[in-house]
C-alpha cells in the first residue's frame, strides 16, 4: 500500500503546531568578526550567516555567480553586500531590494538608517499617503521601523494606512501582532475575532481546495488562542481552540492534547510578544501570502509551481536576521532548502542559529543523513539527546528514533523506542508512540510487532491516517482481508480523495491478484492527483502488472521527474524492474543500486541485493487487455466491504 509520504508523523501535530515549536536544525553561529565582511554595512546577524572556507574564513562574494547564488547558501552576508552593489536603477527594478538592505539596518538596531533608505527610494513624501502596492509595502516596513524606534502611536498609525495593500489576511494578522508587542492585548484580541469566520470547514483531504483558507485560518486561531492562554483566560483560550476541533471531529484526540497545553502550559513556547519577534512573525506571513499569490497565477496561467522559489527564501532569510531566535521561522527556511535538495544550506542555516538546540540537531542531522555524511548525522543525534530536557525529550525522541532508522542502526534505535513508549502518558503521546514504532519494526522487518504496535495506535487514537497504516501494517503482516475491509471503509468514507484511493488501489496490486480493480481504482487516484508522483509511480506500478510495459515505464519515469530534486528507492527499484524487462540491463543495475543506496526497509534490501546479483529470472507480467475507466471506477458501496 502506498501511504501518503509524511516525514515525523505524529499526534502530537496539532500541539506542535500551537505551540509554533521547530523541529529541524542545528548549532552555533560562525564568528565572522574578524571576516572580509568586518567593515561592510552588515547587521551581526547577517554576519553570522556568512558561508566559511576551508581556511576558517567567509567564501565571500567571489563564490556566488549571482545574488540567488548566495540566497540559495544560505549567505546572508554576501547577498546583502552584492544587493549593496547593484546600481540604484537595478535595486530600483524590484522594490525587495531596498526593503532587505533597510529590513537588515533595522537588525542592526539602525532604524533612522532603515528609514532613509526607503525614504531616498519612495516616489512620494509620505508612504502612508500613497496608492502603489510599493510605496504601501514601505509604509508596512516603516510602521514597524517606528515600533523598533518606540514610537508606538506612529507606528499603528502608519501601519494601519498600509495595512489594506497588503496581500491575504498579512495586514490584519500583522497589525494584531504590532498591538500584542506594543502592550495593546486587548485590541490585538479583537483583531484575531473579526478574522475568525463563524462557521469553518475543514478539508476533506489533501488536494482539497479549501486547504489553503484552512490553513489561515489554523493561523488566526492559533495565535488567538494563545495570546489568551499568556493573559490566563485559559477557558477563553480554549474555547476559540475548540473551534478548529469542532471542525474536525475525527482528530479529537489530538486537539484534547492541544487543549491540554492550553491548560497546563506543556509543549508551549508561549513567551511575551517583543517587537522584534512580532516583526520577523510578521514578514514570514508577508513572504508566505506571496509565495501563494504567484502560485495562483501560475495555475491560472496553466503552469505549475517548480523549484526554488528564491524570493521566499530571500524573504524569510532576511525576516530571521530582525529575530535570530525565531526557531520555527529558522525550521521553516531548512525545511525549504531540504525539499529542494540543498542539504549543505539546510545544515548551514542550522548551525548559524544562536545557540543550539535538540531540534535544530536534528534537523542538522537530517540533512547530513541526506548529504551521505552518516557520522555526522550520529553525531548531530547524540548532541539533540544531550541537549533535549523534560519539555522536548519526547519530540527529541521522535527525531533521533527517525533518523537512527534511516541509518540502519537497529540496536539503538531499539533503546530509543523502549524509552519513547516509557516515556509517553497522554494518550495522545501513547499513539503517537505505537505508530511510529509501527513503523521502525515495518522497516526492520518485524511486521508482527509493527501490526500490534499499528493496532495500539488506532486503538487509542482512532483516525484516518492511523487506519491507513494499520492497514498497510496488516497487509506486510499477511492479513490481508482485515486490510482490505479497513482500506474499502476508508474509501467509501472518503470518495474522492486521491490518496485514500491510492492506498487502496496499489494494496490490490501489492497484496492479491486483483489487478484489474486495483487499475480502475488507480485510474481515479491518477485523474484527481494527476502530478503527484506517488500516484504516478502506483498507477505505473498497476500498467506493469498489468503486463503494459512500455506504458509503465513511460509512467513511472514521469514520477522520477514530478520527484526531483529528490528520488524515491521504491520508484528506482519499479523502474529497475521494468528496465530489465526491456532489455536494459546496465539501466535496470543502476536503478537497483540506486534504491539500495537510499535506505529501503530490510526485506526490501534483501530483495534488491538478490536481483543485483542474479537479476530478475522470473519471466514479465502476461500482457492483459487494460480496463475501461470511467469517472466512478473505483467507487465502493458498503456491500463491497
Amino acid at each position: 500500500m502506498r501511504l501518503k509520504p509524511v516525514l515525523a508523523a505524529s499526534a502530537l501535530a496539532i500541539t506542535l503546531a500551537l505551540a509554533g515549536c521547530a523541529s529541524v536544525a542545528s548549532g552555533q553561529a560562525a564568528d565572522a568578526s574578524a571576516s572580509v565582511y568586518a567593515d561592510a554595512e552588515l547587521s551581526d546577524a547577517a554576519r553570522s550567516t556568512a558561508v566559511m572556507g576551508a581556511d576558517g574564513k567567509p567564501v565571500g562574494i567571489s563564490a556566488y555567480p549571482a545574488p540567488i547564488d548566495a540566497i540559495k547558501a544560505g549567505d546572508m552576508a554576501a547577498f546583502l553586500i552584492m544587493t549593496r552593489g547593484l546600481a540604484l536603477e537595478d535595486r530600483d527594478s524590484n522594490p525587495l531590494f531596498n526593503a532587505f538592505l533597510a529590513i537588515d539596518r533595522a537588525a542592526a538596531n539602525d532604524t533612522a538608517g532603515a528609514r532613509l533608505i526607503l525614504n531616498i527610494h519612495e516616489p512620494v513624501d509620505d508612504p502612508a499617503d500613497a496608492t502603489g502596492s510599493q510605496s504601501q509595502f514601505y509604509a508596512y516596513l516603516d510602521a514597524w521601523f517606528l515600533a523598533m524606534d518606540g514610537q508606538a502611536d506612529a507606528a499603528l498609525e502608519r501601519h494601519r494606512g498600509a495595512s489594506s495593500g497588503m496581500p491575504g489576511l498579512t495586514g490584519d494578522l500583522s497589525l494584531a501582532a504590532m498591538l500584542e508587542a506594543l502592550g495593546r492585548p486587548e485590541q490585538a484580541l479583537a483583531v484575531y475575532e473579526s478574522l475568525t469566520p463563524t462557521r469553518i470547514e475543514a478539508p476533506e483531504h489533501q488536494f482539497d481546495p479549501r486547504g489553503l483558507l484552512y490553513s489561515h485560518i489554523k493561523t488566526v486561531i492559533s495565535r488567538h488562542a494563545l495570546l489568551l492562554q499568556k493573559l490566563d483566560r485559559i477557558d477563553e483560550a480554549k474555547a476559540v481552540y475548540q473551534r478548529l476541533a469542532d471542525a474536525e471531529p475525527e482528530e479529537a484526540i489530538s486537539y484534547a492534547a492541544a487543549l491540554e497545553s492550553l491548560e497546563t502550559g506543556k509543549n508551549l513556547r508561549n513567551e511575551s510578544l517583543t517587537v522584534r519577534a512580532a516583526f520577523a512573525q510578521s514578514l514570514a506571513d508577508v513572504s508566505r501570502a506571496l509565495q501563494e499569490q504567484r502560485i495562483i497565477r501560475q495555475i491560472m496561467m496553466g503552469g505549475r509551481p517548480d523549484g526554488f522559489d528564491d524570493q521566499r527564501s530571500a524573504f524569510d532569510q532576511v525576516a530571521l536576521l530582525i529575530h535570530p531566535e525565531d526557531d520555527g521561522l529558522r525550521t521553516s527556511i531548512v525545511d525549504d532548502f531540504y525539499e529542494n535538495a540543498l542539504y549543505e544550506s539546510a545544515a548551514h542555516v542550522a548551525l548559524t542559529g544562536p545557540k543550539p538546540t535538540a531540534s535544530l540537531e536534528i534537523a542538522a542531522g537530517q540533512a547530513y543523513l541526506m548529504a551521505g555524511q552518516e557520522a555526522a548525522a550520529r553525531t548531530a543525534i547524540d548532541k539533540a539527546l544531550e541537549l533535549s530536557d523534560t519539555d522536548n525529550r519526547l519530540q527529541t525522541l521522535y527525531g533521533a528514533l527517525q533518523l537512527r532508522t534511516l541509518l540502519n542502526d537497529e540496536a539503538e534505535a531499539g533503546e530509543l523506542l523502549d524509552e519513547l513508549l516509557a516515556a509517553a502518558e497522554s494518550p495522545a503521546e501513547r499513539a503517537a508512540a505505537h505508530g511510529l514504532a509501527a513503523e521502525i519494526y515495518g522497516q526492520f522487518g518485524n511486521y508482527a510487532n509493527a501490526a500490534e504496535n499499528a493496532e495500539k495506535a488506532r486503538a487509542l487514537d482512532d483516525t484516518h491516517d492511523r487506519r491507513l497504516a494499520l492497514a498497510d501494517a496488516l497487509g506486510k503482516a499477511g492479513r490481508v482481508n482485515e486490510a482490505i475491509i479497513l482500506l474499502r471503509t476508508e474509501r467509501l468514507a472518503r470518495p474522492n480523495d486521491p490518496y485514500t484511493l491510492n492506498s487502496l488501489g496499489y494494496f490490490l496490486i501489492i497484496h492479491t491478484d486483483k489487478y484489474e480493480e486495483g487499475y480502475r481504482v488507480l485510474a481515479r487516484a491518477k485523474a484527481l492527483a494527476q502530478h503527484d508522483p506517488y500516484i504516478s509511480d502506483s498507477f505505473g506500478w498497476a500498467l506493469f502488472k498489468m503486463g503494459d510495459l512500455k506504458g509503465a515505464l513511460r509512467m513511472i519515469e514521469t514520477s522520477r521527474k514530478e520527484l526531483k530534486p529528490h528520488r524515491h528507492w521504491e520508484i528506482e527499484s519499479h523502474l529497475g524492474d521494468i528496465y530489465w524487462y526491456l532489455d536494459r540491463k546496465d539501466d535496470a543495475r543502476e536503478a537497483w543500486q540506486y534504491a539500495l543506496d537510499n535506505r529501503p526497509p530490510v526485506e526490501e534490501r534483501r530483495k534488491l541485493e538478490a536481483k543485483l546479483a542474479e537479476g530478475l529470472t522470473a519471466p514479465a507480467p502476461e500482457k492483459r487487455p487494460l480496463p475501461d475507466v470511467s469517472i466512478n471506477d473505483g467507487e465502493v458501496d458498503r456491500q463491497d466491504i
